[in-house]
Order: structure tokens, then C-alpha cells, then sequence
């Protein structure tokens, strides 16, 4: 379902760098929820930072579920990364999805040589290798590198931090420009200090065009925290058959930890813009 898309967006908009001495917010958790139209409730997603490993590497694990009944279509879908403790790398990417149908995608990363894997699961319940995408050090899985751009995200109004991330078999080369500063309110969490951030490709070839990211419109609207660079809101549209219905992504509910708050403003803040 095209609202799914949504939390993938999140991840690839904060894909930047971040040195290997960096502390990821183990235990937070997230709660969005998703509307059509700007009103319909179409589902819910939720998203955590935990541990663990994988092939007996300790590694930061990055995870979310979207889940939406429809009736006549049920979408679950989970999503994981995990990011090396040690070199602070990205090595395994997953989004599987279940309910009416069975989809899924890995990315294995190959330091060694320099590479991505590609996997995609086909008829049979297999993962076939698809495509190798060579890669170099400065690039991270969209959804493992969410949380890469906690404390190094330029957030002056004007100011512009590049990214580099790969979704399936190509690297995308984003800049993300603050166009907006000033105060923000999601309702039930807070008043936050928040900019909004356009964002644009640098590396694609002369007959590319940007259609956006993960097949959403290219002209998306994404107010995040500066404090925390988290983000509080997405709008924008979804190709459905002839039609592109608005879908929006609101934040609900934000467990925060320690070195990863927020600073929520007072209500008087909304009548004061922001410079």
C-alpha cells in the first residue's frame, strides 16, 4: 500500500555522515500515524532502536512495522537494518512484507570489495541475488542510517548537508536544504523548534529524471525537530492509478532517551518565527 512508502522516506532523508565514535538512541521508539486526504486514518507505524548482531557481528539494530487493514487488503510490513558496533557500517538491510501479499528485498553489504548485494524474494519463497551495485565508504541502507543525522544535520535556515544512501541498486546523491525555520506543533507531543527541509538529487544523468523517493512525489513536505533532527511530519502525494492522493505521516508519540531530547517551546512560541 502506498502509505508504507512513507516510513522508507523518513529513513533516506537522514542518511548522513556520522563519525564511528557516534551514540545511537537505544530504547527510543516512535509512533506515526498515516492519513489520506489529509483526514482518513489508512494506518499506523512504529519504529525502535535496539541491539544485537548479525553473522556474530554486535550491531546497532534499526526496526519498524507499518500495518494497515483494509479488509479486502492487509499490508505488515517489517523493516530492519543493522549497523556494525565496530566500523559503524551498514551490513544487512530487510523490508519484508506480509498480509495479502509477500514481498521482500535484502541488501548485504560486502566491505571487502566494496559492494551491495541486492536480494529480491521470488515465487518460490527464495532470495535470488538481483544486482551488485559497487559502493564506497560514505554510503549507508536507507533505513539503517535514520539515525545517523542526530547531532550533524545542518539546521541554520539556508544551510544545505549532502547524503548518500542506497535503496535498491543505485546511489542516490541527495541535498537537503533548510528552506524553513519556526516553531511547530504536533498535537499530543509538543512545540518543537523545527525546519523544513527540501530535498534534491545531485548525481543524476542528463536524461534522468527525479521522480522522487521510493516512487513518491518529487515535491514533499518534512518538518523535523533541530534539536534532534527527528522527523515530526511528512505531506505529499502517491501515484494511485490516474490519481495522486495527498498522504500524510503525523507523529503520535516520541519515547525519548537520554541525549536525544527534544527541547519543547512554549505555546507563546507559535506567535514568534523562528530565525
Amino acid at each position: 500500500m502506498t502509505f508504507i512508502r512513507l516510513i522508507f522516506l523518513i529513513s533516506v532523508i537522514f542518511a548522513f555522515s556520522l563519525s564511528a565514535e557516534s551514540k545511537y538512541p537505544v530504547d527510543e521508539k516512535f509512533e506515526f500515524q498515516a492519513y489520506a486526504l489529509g483526514f482518513i486514518p489508512i494506518g499506523k507505524v512504529w519504529m525502535d532502536v535496539t541491539t544485537g548482531s548479525f553473522k556474530n557481528i554486535p550491531t546497532y539494530q534499526f526496526r519498524a512495522r507499518c500495518y494497515g487493514d483494509y479488509k479486502v487488503y492487509v499490508a505488515d510490513v517489517r523493516v530492519s537494518s543493522d549497523i556494525s558496533k565496530k566500523t559503524d557500517k551498514s551490513l544487512f538491510h530487510s523490508i519484508e512484507q506480509y498480509g495479502s501479499q509477500r514481498k521482500g528485498r535484502r541488501l548485504l553489504f560486502d566491505w571487502e570489495n566494496n559492494k551491495a548485494n541486492y536480494y529480491r524474494l521470488d515465487t518460490n519463497g527464495q532470495y535470488r541475488l538481483g544486482s551488485v551495485t559497487p559502493i564506497t565508504p560514505d554510503v549507508w541502507d536507507v533505513f539503517g542510517c535514520a539515525f545517523r543525522a542526530r547531532r550533524f544535520l545542518k539546521t541554520e535556515l539556508g544551510a544545505s548537508t549532502e547524503i548518500k544512501c542506497i535503496e535498491k541498486t543505485k546511489v542516490l546523491h541527495l541535498r537537503c536544504t533548510v528552506v524553513e525555520r519556526r516553531p511547530f506543533e504536533v498535537k499530543g507531543v509538543g512545540i518543537f523548534d523545527a525546519a523544513r527541509i527540501k530535498i534534491s538529487p545531485i548525481n543524476l544523468k542528463p536524461e534522468e529524471i527525479f521522480k522522487g523517493l521510493l516512487n513518491l512525489d518529487k515535491d514533499i513536505v518534512l518538518w523535523i525537530d533541530v534539536t534532534t533532527k527527528t522527523p515530526l511530519f511528512i505531506s505529499t502525494k502517491v501515484p494511485f492509478g490516474f490519481v495522486k492522493p495527498s498522504i500524510k505521516l503525523v507523529m503520535k508519540k516520541w519515547d525519548t532517551v537520554p541525549g536525544f531530547e527534544p527541547k519543547f517551546l512554549p505555546r507563546s512560541a507559535l506567535q514568534t518565527k523562528i530565525r
